[in-house]
């Protein structure tokens, strides 16, 4: 006889490790997420030995001024070194490309060393000066944008002595200081640290002073808690080496001088340094040398008006090595050296419309380090219209193309990508080339085997010359000229340029790179 109850617990015992399995799964922890892919770098490549120009494709007049990031974009500012009359503004996103914004303060007497900061408890933009020659005054004025115009408030003596040359720092907690040239005992004798009141409009403290004699170009940065004070010789616009003194606070004790280490270079690398700016970033701060190069080394392919470098540490010692081209990450507040092995045109062959001499299209794409790519490049027969190619060799993926310009540059060029070398696409036009300058433009990923660049139209050349730069003592100045709004101001205050010489090479190009990034 069947039991009638077996049927009943074998479902119940069922029943019962089914809802175990269930509690079970239930309450077994998730499973962690994967972990998030690391950020895309995004590297941007800074071009030594070439002019800076903007987007008007003019040389860019910063001289003796200073970098600053507000609301998320880049403002360079500096003078005009044909007489330091006008200041200008200049803004970019990447530190590549540059929006000429205009004369952002004009004024009758000599003005440099320009610095801006943005005063949080006033909502003003502050710019300081050293105002009227070189044993000058403090010069301070306000505007409401960081493009000014910028309204001259004040000018006066460091204690009762004029100054030369001065920068301003920005400190952690918000604190300005102002560091200067004393003159009060001598030309160029004596170094100060000057505390600003909380508007940053007036002199509030001295915090040190000391004994330092012929030295300029003074700067301070901040790294670690430790603070570095830096100066260059008084050697009027040659170049010269850097030197710099620490300390865990500004009120001292200051250590000794000591050289900046240049490997290479006694002469911060043919410039005079400007500043040292920190970029800050979510993996770290890079901290970028940055010099006027008022006298040129073309001998080592040394051009262009500034140079930007990355300081690198041992410890707490700074060192400068020289690239001429490396890449940072601005959102990172990172760096790293140029690989020439990421050129898919490097060795590869070129052709050209016409080649004049031995300075043929093969140079573009030939190995070449910046001491001697001044002696390795294309020039063209003279003519209105040329093109120079790069085979790659095979289709291959391609987003951005590097062109090194010599002074005979295109003014009005396409660069162009095909397969077939029959049919042409455009990836990148511009009507605003310029001498001895760096085109590097990224475009949309495209397959390409063959790159062309077809030029219409010769940039003029330049003429050389610095302009003059005033050395009177300060005096009584004159009233400041209201700053001119930017879209009421030329793209440039330098001369005309002319074109060069009959019978020269209509373009002469130092390097072709073709990357995929």
């Amino acid at each position: 006889m069947k039991n009638p109850s077996l049927p009943r617990l074998f479902c119940g015992f069922l029943f019962a490790v089914i809802v175990l399995l269930l509690s079970s799964c239930m309450n077994k922890p998730a499973a962690p997420p994967p972990p998030a892919p690391p950020p895309v770098a995004d590297y941007q490549t800074i071009h030594n030995d070439f002019y800076w120009v903007d987007q008007n494709g003019q040389r860019i007049l910063t001289r003796s001024g200073c970098l600053r990031e507000f609301n998320g974009a880049y403002y360079w500012y500096g003078g005009n070194p044909r007489g330091f009359l006008e200041q200008y503004c200049y803004k970019s996103t990447d530190l590549i490309h540059w929006t000429n914004l205009g004369v952002c303060m004009r004024q009758d007497v000599d003005a440099n060393r320009i610095d801006v900061l943005y005063n949080e408890k006033t909502k003003q933009y502050v710019m300081f000066m050293k105002y009227d020659g070189n044993g000058a005054y403090l010069g301070i004025a306000t505007a409401d944008k960081p493009e000014g115009p910028f309204t001259l408030k004040s000018y006066t003596l460091v204690d009762n002595a004029a100054m030369g040359d001065m920068s301003v720092f920005e400190d952690d907690d918000g604190k300005a200081y102002l560091a200067y040239v004393s003159w009060a005992t001598g030309t160029n004798a004596q170094h100060g640290i000057y505390r600003m009141s909380d508007d940053y409009l007036t002199l509030d403290k001295r915090m040190y002073l000391w004994d330092i004699r012929s030295r300029e170009a003074p700067h301070i940065f901040k790294r670690n808690g430790l603070y570095y004070y830096g100066t260059s010789r008084t050697a009027g616009i040659l170049s010269s080496g850097t030197s710099y003194y620490t300390a865990t606070d500004l009120a001292g004790p200051w250590s000794p001088a000591q050289p900046l280490s240049t490997p290479g270079s006694n002469n911060s690398w043919d410039s005079q340094v400007d500043f040292v700016y920190p970029i800050q970033g979510t993996q770290g701060t890079l901290y970028m040398f940055a010099g006027d190069r008022w006298t040129k080394n073309l001998p080592q392919g040394r051009n262009g008006d500034y140079i930007w470098l990355p300081v690198e540490f041992e410890g707490d010692t700074p060192i400068v090595n020289y690239n001429q081209d490396w890449d940072l990450d601005l959102k990172a507040g990172t760096w790293r050296k140029f690989d020439p092995a990421r050129n898919l045109a490097a060795g590869k062959t070129a052709t050209a419309s016409s080649d004049d001499g031995t300075n043929v299209a093969q140079n573009v794409t030939a190995p070449k380090t910046y001491q001697d790519y001044i002696n390795i490049h294309w020039d063209s027969a003279p003519g209105d219209q040329q093109w120079i190619m790069v085979d790659l060799g095979a289709p291959m993926d391609i987003n951005r193309v590097i062109l090194k310009w010599n002074t005979n540059a295109a003014k009005s060029f396409k660069i162009q990508t095909s397969t077939d070398a029959t049919t042409w696409t455009d990836v990148f036009s511009t009507t605003q080339g310029a001498s001895y300058s760096v085109t590097d433009e990224k475009f949309k990923t495209t397959m390409a085997r063959y790159v062309r660049v077809e030029a219409t139209e010769q940039a003029p050349v330049p003429r050389g010359g610095r302009g003059g730069r005033g050395r009177g003592g300060p005096g009584t100045p004159p009233a400041a000229t209201p700053a001119t709004p930017a879209s009421a101001v030329a793209a440039n205050a330098a001369p005309a340029p002319t074109a060069g010489p009959a019978g020269q090479p209509a373009y002469s190009l130092f390097d072709f790179m073709v990357l995929k990034d």
